[in-house]
């Protein structure tokens, strides 16, 4: 099992980030894990957009206490080890198997559904022990709403984990929500584009994809962090391949 600690924050990519938790007293402690969401309406232009959505499901859902959520780096090696692809995680049987392998109680997946004339996202929570869904989930709306649709989604989703927020709990989720608000449906597909890239190992790509991003949502958190953290990874790459290089010059 690979949980985050409580009180980190796992935003678009795996490095932890500390974060105030929202705390709720007398449930046991869930593992989850948020799957990247499949893409079923019909326009592949949108397959990105999937890990945009888990990314910002996972930045949600941290700050919940009595949560611990699944690293997405150990998710993304276990589906290339059992070499899944995305259009499967929707299915409950390939999102149970994914879920036992990685120790979650719950796995939380979702599907675009539809992008025109409307956005539809539909989600599952699934108990991984039974197989049992215990929650369905539908957002819909016009596009230039995607925050409204994606805090209505993580709002559902806790339902269907059982955690019972109190209001002052649930103003401070909110206020969590809001500090990693991305508005425009476009700007969350080239955040999840610079994700895909980075997954891809495309560093200096994922860095050149965010740049707008940055100056689209200048006030989320999420944004700034996720885009701290491709930087440095593209510097670290960098310096790795010219140390690479260095050394094939030296043993010529």
């Amino acid at each position: 099992m690979y949980p985050i600690p409580r009180g980190l924050l796992v935003l678009a990519l795996t490095a932890p980030l500390v974060a105030a938790p929202v705390r709720f007293d007398g449930a046991a402690e869930k593992t989850v894990a948020v799957l990247d969401f499949d893409n079923h309406s019909g326009e592949s232009k949108y397959d990105p957009l999937g890990k945009g959505l888990a990314a910002m499901m996972v930045s949600d859902l941290s700050g919940v206490a009595g949560i611990q959520l699944v690293e997405r780096q150990h998710i993304n090696e276990l589906v290339k080890e059992l070499e899944l692809q995305q259009s499967e995680y929707f299915d409950s049987t390939t999102a149970g198997k994914i879920g036992r392998f990685v120790g979650a109680d719950y796995v939380v997946v979702g599907a675009i559904s539809a992008m025109d004339p409307n956005v539809r996202i539909d989600t599952r929570v699934l108990r991984v022990e039974s197989g049992e869904i215990v929650k369905t989930a539908v957002a819909q709306g016009k596009e230039e709403k995607f925050f409204k649709l994606q805090k209505q989604l993580s709002d559902q989703l806790l339902e269907g984990l059982e955690v019972a927020l109190s209001p002052e709990q649930a103003e401070r989720l909110e206020a969590q929500q809001e500090k990693n608000r991305i508005e425009e449906l476009e700007t969350a597909l080239a955040f999840s584009e610079a994700i895909w890239l980075f997954d891809n190992d495309d560093y200096l790509g994922a860095v050149e994809k965010m740049v707008p991003v940055v100056r689209a949502s200048p006030g989320s958190e999420l944004v700034k962090l996720t885009y701290d953290h491709m930087k440095q990874r593209a510097a670290s790459e960098g310096r790795k391949k010219a140390q690479d290089r260095l050394r094939g010059l030296i043993r010529r």
